[in-house]
């Protein structure tokens, strides 16, 4: 739902090109939407779908067919027939099982794009050997020394492959890995050094490369250990960002202020996160994201999560204010389920009118 598309329309000549923030040749306009969601600064871009010269800007006013150009800020639109511009008005975001990984695309837009903008395989786990029964390592090529923790996943990631993730991808939807400890004493907050921090992200880039994924999503819970590491989480992700400068790094976030507060090369956890989804189910928006805005994270970085288990007593009311104060979007949990697929249709809706949440006849 995140964009709003203004046919046959460019930045104006005449405007502050000082916004552009980059051009991307031999793109489509899917391709160009997730590109625009890896980077929360990138507020509206546009496509060329014919060659178009911008005289007064020399070189820089030189568009090729498929070139797409991105911008922060506000646009100042000027009539363009060989282009289409696309405005970021929200952002929604859907986690669902393995085995139900192309739901998220059934759901177009009144327009017809996705409605779905971000969809969150969850989820693969971080495991210490032995492996519950079922489970196998996830990234097979990447030397694991002894007593560090492995990306593992359940047989429903047998068949997962890149061309599974493409097809959501070529709909224009990001597609995230969620990584989920699993009740050893392994876990995302349970990294001792760098060298295991390391090893893991080395791994997490194996998977990412292999399966074409858009980024790698964190969900922090379910690990037995009693004595986390304060500085873990901003340790692993530092070396992640260093590994794959170009993933999303996301985050549910649930009561983690203190894990804003420790620093690894400089960097805070505020430096790393490219998003954060907020899952205090059933809570008004009001009481939890403004903390998040408080440690630092952008609003526009920042989404509410939603759960038909634990439902919001006003759903629309939640949706005006986060539109109202600047928050980027909506997360619904269990999207396999149908009544969280009803109130993702729901929450669609609300923020940007009826008639957006649409089936595609015959999709699963």
């Amino acid at each position: 739902m995140a964009w709003t598309k203004k046919a046959n329309s460019a930045m104006f000549k005449g405007a502050n090109w000082n916004t552009l923030i980059k051009k991307v040749s031999n793109c489509t306009p899917e391709l160009a939407k997730r590109i625009a969601i890896k980077d929360p600064k990138i507020s509206f871009f546009f496509f060329c779908r014919e060659a178009m010269i911008l005289e007064n800007l020399g070189d820089k006013g030189i568009f090729r067919a498929g070139d797409a150009v991105f911008f922060s800020g506000e646009p100042w639109y000027g009539s363009a027939p060989q282009c289409d511009s696309y405005e970021k008005t929200g952002m929604s975001v859907a986690y669902v099982n393995v085995e139900n990984i192309q739901t998220p695309g059934c759901y177009t837009m009144a327009d017809g794009s996705a409605a779905v903008d971000v969809v969150c395989i969850f989820a693969a786990n971080i495991n210490n050997m032995p492996f519950p029964a079922g489970s196998f390592q996830l990234a097979p090529n990447t030397k694991v020394p002894n007593g560090y923790p492995y990306v593992v996943g359940s047989q429903g990631y047998v068949n997962l492959t890149a061309a599974t993730i493409q097809k959501l991808q070529n709909k224009g939807i990001t597609v995230l890995l969620t990584l989920l400890n699993n009740h050893d004493y392994s876990g995302w907050s349970e990294f001792p050094d760098a060298a295991t921090a390391t090893n893991f992200a080395q791994q997490l880039k194996e998977v990412v490369n292999r399966l074409g994924l858009d980024g790698i999503d964190i969900d922090d819970e379910y690990s037995k250990s009693t004595d986390p590491n304060p500085s873990s989480l901003v340790m692993v992700t530092t070396i992640m960002k260093e590994l794959m400068p170009d993933i999303i790094i996301s985050k549910a976030l649930f009561d983690d202020a203190q894990y804003f507060t420790p620093t690894y090369k400089n960097r805070t956890l505020v430096d790393n996160l490219t998003y954060g989804w907020e899952m205090s189910y059933g809570v008004p928006p009001e009481y939890i994201l403004p903390t998040y805005y408080g440690l630092g994270m952008a609003k526009d970085t920042l989404v509410c999560g939603f759960s038909s288990g634990h439902p919001s007593s006003s759903p629309s009311n939640d949706v005006s204010w986060l539109k109202e104060n600047g928050y980027e979007g909506i997360m619904v949990y269990a999207f396999q389920d149908q009544p969280n697929v009803a109130l993702l249709g729901d929450l669609v809706n609300y923020w940007n009118g009826d008639g957006n949440w649409n089936k595609i006849p015959n999709c699963p």
